[in-house]
């Protein structure tokens, strides 16, 4: 995928995962208009990632920072920060912004509230039916067209390509579960009043209110003390997040709701990009799409192995019996959008790219 121009955090302790190369990149000063590179210089990238290394997005990262290092004969390295070394999404987000940080890898349902709006309309809930249908969107033309928006929304990112990822649903507790008297299966009349914990991002919140939850904004990184506390009843996430930060420990029961997807960008910081060659820029370009290659194939594997292990990992499967009207009820979240907003939400829910 050419360049054009979205999260969830570890609950473990932080760790950081660095290049071969070792070290740390210097701190970058974010400047009105950065000096432009001079080829055979040596960079290194500073990329956050608040995941851990069993994550899909993670897995793509390690791809780009492999592929950019052989394409630009060890010329670009990046050091890879995860398990949210670096901050959270929050505060990854915004170092970009401020020159902080290079790289990240965002969600795009967050975009909208650092001034990117139209790459957040990819993460409104039910639009996409499946992992499949999501992947062919940012594929195609439709989805370089939302990478592009970012670039032109001069909010201070520049996106390299999308880091596909599955369905979001729900978690909840086991005193949740049993409060709710121990249901086989689950209905939206029993979302209403739950605390449901949700990213930083109007999307998400809407979209949980819409369902009859009380979204409650937390840091990714407290999520699992607030689940294990009972500060909340439940939360969203896909399912090898959920997994991966043990989750299942204290949220055993996984609602299969499926109300948005999650799909990662990989956004880096404008000044920076427009500091590289055009040589540069190629090489990026090309280790982004492995790294979105990478994840993409790692997540539908990843996806149904999860599953699959549930028995053992003593966690119980609910189905949602009426998922009619879980798509009814966050019908008002998408009249809040223009005339030209839905436009773009009809072509990205036609599934014919």
């Amino acid at each position: 995928m050419a360049l054009s121009l979205a999260a969830c955090g570890s609950s473990k302790a932080p760790e950081a995962t660095t290049a071969a190369t070792g070290g740390t990149a210097a701190t970058e000063t974010k400047t009105t208009e950065a000096a432009p590179a001079v080829s055979g210089d040596s960079i290194v990238l500073k990329w956050s990632e608040v995941n851990g290394d069993d994550y899909g997005a993670t897995v793509g990262a390690k791809a780009f920072q492999e592929k950019i290092k052989e394409l630009s004969g060890g010329q670009i390295t990046v050091d890879l920060y995860t398990n949210g070394t670096l901050g959270d999404e929050k505060t990854s987000m915004q170092g970009i912004q401020m020159g902080t940080l290079d790289m990240f890898r965002g969600n795009a349902s967050s975009l909208p509230n650092y001034g990117a709006p139209t790459i957040g309309l990819t993460g409104l809930p039910y639009l996409f039916k499946d992992m499949t249908q999501f992947h062919d969107m940012a594929e195609s033309s439709l989805g370089q067209e939302m990478l592009d928006s970012v670039d032109k929304d001069d909010c201070g990112y520049v996106a390299l390509g999308w880091l596909v990822e599955g369905p979001r649903s729900l978690f909840i507790t086991e005193s949740t579960y049993n409060k709710l008297g121990k249901p086989s299966s689950f209905t939206i009349d029993q979302m209403k009043g739950l605390k449901i914990r949700v990213p930083e991002t109007d999307l998400m919140v809407n979209t949980m209110k819409g369902l009859g939850a009380s979204a409650t904004p937390i840091a990714y990184s407290e999520l699992y003390t607030s689940l294990q506390s009972g500060v909340v009843d439940g939360a969203e996430n896909g399912v090898t997040s959920y997994l991966s930060n043990s989750f299942n420990e204290v949220a055993p029961y996984f609602i299969t709701d499926a109300h948005t997807f999650g799909c990662g960008v990989i956004l880096m910081n404008k000044d920076k990009w427009n500091s590289l060659t055009d040589e540069q820029k190629g090489w990026m370009q090309e280790a982004s799409k492995v790294a979105s290659d990478a994840c993409y194939e790692y997540n539908q594997k990843q996806e149904q192995e999860s599953f699959d292990s549930f028995a053992d990992k003593g966690v119980t499967k609910l189905e949602v019996s009426d998922l009619d009207k879980w798509q009814e009820a966050v019908q008002d979240v998408y009249a809040t959008y223009s005339a030209d907003d839905q436009e773009i939400i009809k072509k990205l829910a036609a599934g014919t790219y």
